[in-house]
């Protein structure tokens, strides 16, 4: 991300110097009627247009495509993500444990009776955060909404209340 913002700015400093470049030469070769320095300045011109173009047109028909995905993929209320488990079960094998809770946290979010989300959550508040008392909220809420959840889920809980 960094990186991107670095290598924009670049573009953008050194379009803009090629196109003061571009002005200045083709002021000068205007006024000495010299083609030598028009030449240039169309280079320099054409160099820095390649600089910025894409960061400038990106900028540009940024407006039109939201219109145009608005019009076409209207999003509503309703809509909802599609449910994915395997991600966070591949952040827990990778050792990513922030980004699983973070996506079973979502699954839970708008699949709120989903029982392997909740058992994925409790587990890891238990076992990697050490938070008892948030894996005791969720099997609370579980609870109440009338879920069953495994037996590792349940003597986690338990074992978290010590």
């Amino acid at each position: 991300m960094l990186e991107d913002i670095q290598k924009t700015l670049f573009r953008w400093i050194l379009g803009i110097a090629l196109f003061g470049i571009a002005f200045w030469s083709a002021k000068k070769g205007y006024h000495e009627l010299d083609p030598t320095f028009m030449f240039l300045a169309m280079i320099c011109f054409a160099i820095g247009l390649a600089a910025v173009w894409e960061s400038f047109f990106d900028t540009v028909t940024r407006p039109f495509i939201i219109l145009i995905e608005s019009i076409l993929f209207p999003v509503t209320k309703f809509n909802k993500p599609t449910l994915n488990l395997k991600l966070p079960a591949y952040y827990v094998n990778e050792g990513r444990y922030d980004e699983a809770l973070a996506e079973y946290r979502k699954v839970l979010k708008h699949y709120p009776d989903e029982t392997e989300a909740y058992d994925g959550a409790i587990w890891l508040y238990v076992e990697i955060f050490e938070e008892p008392e948030e894996a005791q909220k969720l099997f609370d809420k579980a609870k109440s909404r009338n879920l069953v959840l495994n037996d590792q889920s349940r003597n986690l809980v338990k074992r978290g209340d010590r």
